[in-house]
């Protein structure tokens, strides 16, 4: 049973199957007890199993007389009553047909509509059901699972009034809802909801063949709801972790963005999250390129999957409804390509306030039928800058994996050639010639731990040439930039990656580089890993 369908069958919280307030004291009348419940029979059938184990069970279970007489009989049912509640004691079977055999459900309410079974069990994989009229909406399985078993093998806790003369002192001469059950065999089950007890929440006035029951609110809850109740406000399914696939791309494209935000999967990151750098499996492309923070760029990425509304506002809008929610010109619109060539657009329209005076965006999954009202909250992708999510870090490629690394300061350039892939067997040279790897993995260590401390875009460069620049390619031919360094006035300095313009840092950064470069040939004096 799902977390959901579990706590649809537990006790509600106070008041809230209360449908009327002014219903009359209950009339009790001595209920004759026509069977037994699914409880009932459960127990008892454990009880009779644990019987025949005889041995020590039997010893266990005998009941020794003051005179020491042993009574070897046993009485399971009485067994069975004395482990019950009143409720149990009192109940009174109503329905005896099985969930398995269920054909449809028809329910007259705050809204009329059919429930039908769309596939039987097999062995397998459970029965389907879906509502009729709309077959192409998904489905809440929980709460549908509720209206399909919550009412076969129904019992009551109480016979209230057997042939009820006047229905109406219990709500149902009015009723929230009349429900028929339709099986297999061609037997049908009516009942009809009608108010909760006014001195126990829990239990709700019932109808069946004229006699008024008391049976738990939270059997008959799914039955009082509207059609809207029973669709799925899960936007797009969570794969599960066998069949989760790698997201390729996201694209951001918002109306008050001169720049759409464009991320990738980072390949390279993630065959190396081992040194290094940033462990998010994306980098953002555009409007810079940057890495991305692990911990704050992930609801970006991949929140689409998951992703759960407040509301549905309408299923199968019309073209004015969708015009009137914004989606026909969204604000934000959200594309997401996956590996196993699934692409995903999610459209984001005007704001407006829910019931419960929260902030919402109505909201459209390309390919589907409904308007869905999603909090801003967790419309993440309709707010997100740049710099919300990225990481300061500038270089963050596994050292084993460099290729060429040609590092240029004024007069004095560093090239290097690598190959290799750990630190047993990759190899380097510097300008043609055989080179400590130690050395250089010491120097490129320095270069992970330069970050950007101030992002610094739609801003122009000098025009004189960099101050230092290096450019880097992996083995694996996946990464090809170029790292440039321009001193600006006031002790501050700016990044460009591949001509943009990304972070403002201090100086001090770009003057320990230079002395790095400085001092590459001169191994008995270290190189200073820290500028701040």
């Amino acid at each position: 049973m799902s977390e959901k369908e579990h706590s649809e069958q537990q006790e509600p919280e106070a008041g809230m199957d209360t449908f009327f307030s002014d219903s009359p004291a209950p009339v009790i009348s001595n209920p004759e007890k026509k069977g037994m419940s699914k409880n009932v029979k459960t127990l008892i059938a454990a009880v009779a199993a644990l019987a025949v184990l005889g041995g020590a069970l039997a010893v266990a279970l005998s009941v020794t007389k003051d005179s020491g007489e042993e009574v070897s009989s046993i009485d399971i049912d009485t067994m069975a009553n004395q482990l019950l509640d009143d409720d149990e004691k009192n109940a009174v079977l109503l329905n005896p047909e099985v969930s398995d055999d269920l054909k449809e459900i028809r329910i007259s309410g705050k809204d009329d509509f059919r429930v039908y079974q769309l596939s039987p069990k097999t062995d397998d994989a459970d029965a389907v059901y879906t509502i009729e009229g709309y077959e192409d909406i998904p489905l809440d399985k929980g709460y549908i699972s509720t209206l399909v078993n919550n009412a076969s093998e129904l019992s009551a806790t109480q016979l209230i009034e057997e042939n009820a003369s006047d229905l109406s002192k219990y709500g149902l001469s009015n009723p929230v809802s009349e429900v028929v059950m339709c099986y297999q065999d061609g037997t049908e089950f009516k009942f009809s909801v009608g108010d909760a007890s006014p001195t126990d929440s829990s239990q709700v006035y019932c109808a069946v063949d004229g006699s008024v029951y008391f049976i738990k609110s939270s059997l008959m809850h799914s039955y009082a709801q509207n059609l809207k109740f029973f669709f799925s406000k899960t936007i797009l399914e969570k794969p599960d972790d066998d069949n989760y696939p790698i997201v390729d791309s996201l694209r951001i494209q918002r109306q008050n963005l001169d720049t759409d935000m464009y991320m990738e999967y980072a390949y390279d990151v993630q065959e190396d999250s081992s040194v290094g750098g940033t462990a998010a499996t994306h980098v953002l492309r555009e409007p810079i390129f940057a890495y991305l923070n692990v911990e704050k760029s992930s609801d970006i990425t991949n929140g689409m999957f998951g992703l759960t509304a407040e509301e549905i506002v309408t299923v199968h809008p019309s073209e004015e409804e969708l015009a009137k929610a914004g989606t026909d010109n969204p604000f934000c619109t959200v594309t997401m390509a996956c590996d196993d060539g699934n692409t995903y657009v999610l459209k984001f329209g005007n704001t407006y306030t829910t019931e419960s005076g929260s902030t919402a965006y109505y909201t459209v999954l390309e390919g589907t039928d409904i308007l869905y009202g999603v909090a801003d909250t967790r419309a993440v992708w309709a707010a997100v800058q740049p710099g919300d999510i990225t990481s300061a870090n500038i270089f963050a490629t596994y050292v084993w994996n460099i290729a060429t690394l040609d590092v240029t300061a004024g007069d004095k350039k560093l090239n290097f050639v690598g190959e290799g892939s750990d630190q047993n067997d990759y190899t380097v040279t510097k300008n043609g010639e055989t080179c400590d790897t130690e050395r250089f993995r010491q120097f490129y260590k320095f270069l992970l731990y330069v970050y950007g401390e101030e992002l610094y875009l739609d801003a122009e460069l000098p025009d004189s040439a960099p101050d230092a620049e290096v450019h880097l390619t992996t083995q694996n031919g996946r990464e090809d930039y170029t790292v440039s360094f321009y001193k600006l006035e006031g002790l501050t300095s700016v990044i460009a990656v591949n001509g943009t313009p990304t972070y403002k840092i201090r100086s001090s950064c770009v003057d320990t580089l230079l002395h790095n470069i400085e001092i590459f040939d001169n191994p008995d004096e270290e190189f200073i890993m820290t500028w701040q």
